[in-house]
This record gives structure tokens, C-alpha cells and sequence, in this order.
């Protein structure tokens, strides 16, 4: 996460237009001389009353923020990074650690994505055509590393062919309870070979813009998307 969000295209927002979600990540930082950065979570906000912040995982008993002070908090939604000045109102270690902030009037926002896109770790097939496979249309098994409506990437033991190549993108939703199969018509936007991928074995990286995308498979699209926390 940046430590500052750069003045170009910064637009001024209500909180409530961010859409945050309970467990989003967070940065805090106290305005104090060496005040050093505290990974946080946002829990919920109540327009126009307060924010409610907690620390990150098993040992974050304290928020480390003082009552009274004045911090700045920055995030990332998955569509806007975002940062706002807030007043500490108060700070409760009971029934668990978490510090109350003034609901901020405003905040300045960036856009980095036109949709929100969310991490996930869902099998996929890939199918290449004559012209990638070289031996007629054939699959590939790939993972799927994160979703939006627009686009997606996968991680895949080979390549899947050059920038701009078509290929399709088949994986399941559980939509409201129900399975349902997507088969997405996507182009090649990016490809990098990487030995980062889940097995630690060499593979590849590739993103994704989905073409010609049905009204159905906006609707399956949208839910994913909105139904998960963001990243």
C-alpha cells in the first residue's frame, strides 16, 4: 500500500461511496513526530457518527492509537486507493481491541481500477485454439488468482500463447447457493513466467480482458465480486 495517494486524478468522496467492507485492510498512523505505520482493519462505520478500526491478527491486543489524537488512515478497496484525516474518539480493549475515529466529512480517492477486482484460488480450464495449440483446440488446467468484471488472471504451468491471442476461460460460481459454469471469451492482456506460483514450481502468470461478456454472465460476475471481501 503507497504511503501517499499521487495528486493526479484524486477526486474527493463520501466514505459511503467507497463501499468498504467489514475486514478490509487498513494502514493507521498516528500524526505524531516517528509514528510509525499499524496494519489495521476497518469493522464498520456509522455515516456521519464514527469508524470503527481493530488491529490485524492474534497479537494486535492494542490499536495504538491514542484518544484524542490525530491519524491519518489509508486503504485500498480493490477499485480506489484512499486516504482521510480522523480525529481518535475513543479506544475499547473490551469485548475486543478496537479504536472509534470521527466520520470523516470527506475523502480523497484515486481510481486505479474500473471494476473491482477480488482475490481468489478457484480451478479453471483454459482452452486454446487451432492457431495456440498448434494440434486443435486443447485445455489447460490453470487457477484462478483474482476476478473482476472486466478481466481476470490466472496462473498456469505453460504459457497460453502470445498478447491478443483468444482463449477461453471455463470455471464453476456457487451463485446464491447453486452451482453455475461460466465459459468466458477472454484475450491475452499480459504474461510473465514466475517460480512463485502455488506449488513453487516455474509457471506463468497471465491476465485476462473478457470479450463479448452476456448479460447472464455480467449478473454471476457482479455477484462474485460484490459477495466477497476485496483485496
Amino acid at each position: 500500500m503507497k504511503d501517499d495517494i499521487s495528486s493526479a486524478d484524486v477526486a474527493t468522496l463520501a466514505l459511503r461511496g467507497l463501499r468498504l467492507r467489514p475486514g478490509m485492510a487498513l494502514q493507521t498512523r498516528r500524526i505524531v513526530e516517528g509514528a510509525s505505520k499499524k496494519e489495521s482493519l476497518f469493522l464498520a462505520a456509522i455515516e456521519g457518527k464514527g469508524v470503527m478500526v481493530g488491529p490485524v491478527g492474534p497479537d494486535g491486543a492494542k490499536t495504538e492509537l491514542e484518544e484524542g489524537e490525530v491519524c491519518i488512515v489509508r486503504g485500498f478497496t480493490g477499485q480506489h486507493e484512499f486516504s482521510f484525516l480522523s480525529k481518535v474518539l475513543q479506544t475499547f480493549e473490551k469485548p475486543f481491541a478496537y479504536a472509534l475515529l470521527q466520520y470523516p466529512k470527506q475523502v480523497d480517492a484515486r481510481l486505479v481500477r474500473q471494476s473491482m477486482r477480488i482475490k481468489t484460488a478457484m480451478p479453471a480450464v483454459v482452452t486454446l485454439p487451432l492457431e495456440s495449440s498448434g494440434v486443435g483446440a486443447s485445455t489447460r488446467s490453470a487457477t484462478l488468482i483474482d476476478i473482476s468484471t472486466s478481466g481476470a488472471m490466472v496462473s498456469c504451468a505453460t504459457g497460453l500463447g502470445a498478447i491478443g491471442s483468444a482463449v477461453s476461460l471455463s470455471f464453476s460460481v456457487d451463485f446464491e447457493g447453486a452451482p453455475v459454469e461460466l465459459n468466458l471469451v477472454t484475450s491475452i492482456c499480459h504474461s510473465s513466467n514466475s517460480s512463485a506460483t502455488a506449488n513453487g514450481q516455474d509457471g506463468f502468470f497471465i491476465g485476462l480482458a473478457f470479450k463479448s461478456v452476456t448479460q447472464h454472465d455480467k449478473l454471476v460476475l457482479h455477484y462474485m465480486t460484490q459477495s466477497r471481501p476485496g483485496q
